[in-house]
C-alpha cells in the first residue's frame, strides 16, 4: 500500500505542462488513465531533454533543470511500476513503450 501511495504522490507532483502536444503524443494519451498520461508525458520530455547536447553553462543548467523538473532520474522505475500495475492491459503497456521511441 505504501508503494502505491508513494507512486501516486509522485504522479500528482508531476509537472502540469505537457511534454509534447504533437498528434503522435496526443494519440498515445487518448483515453488513458491519468497516471498513464503523465508517464507518457514524462517519458517524451525526458527523451527530449536527454537528447540535448548543451555547449554553454546556461544550456547545461537549463537541461539539468528540465531533467529534474520531469524527474527523469526515476522515469525508468516509474515505467516499470506502471507496467506492473497494468500488467494485464496490453494497450497501456504498448503506448508507454511507443512513447519511449519518441525523440
Amino acid at each position: 500500500m505504501l508503494k502505491k501511495s508513494l507512486l501516486l504522490s509522485a504522479f500528482i507532483m508531476a509537472p502540469c505542462v505537457f511534454a509534447d502536444d504533437t498528434p503522435e503524443v496526443k494519440a498515445l494519451k487518448k483515453n488513458m488513465p491519468q497516471d498513464v498520461m503523465q508517464v507518457i508525458d514524462r517519458t517524451v520530455a525526458c527523451n527530449r531533454w536527454r537528447g540535448e547536447e548543451p555547449t554553454t553553462k546556461d544550456q547545461i543548467e537549463r537541461v539539468n533543470k528540465q531533467l529534474a523538473t520531469w524527474r527523469c532520474d526515476t522515469i525508468d522505475a516509474d515505467q516499470v511500476q506502471l507496467a506492473n500495475r497494468y500488467q494485464n492491459n496490453y494497450e497501456i503497456k504498448s503506448r508507454v513503450q511507443k512513447a519511449k521511441d519518441i525523440f
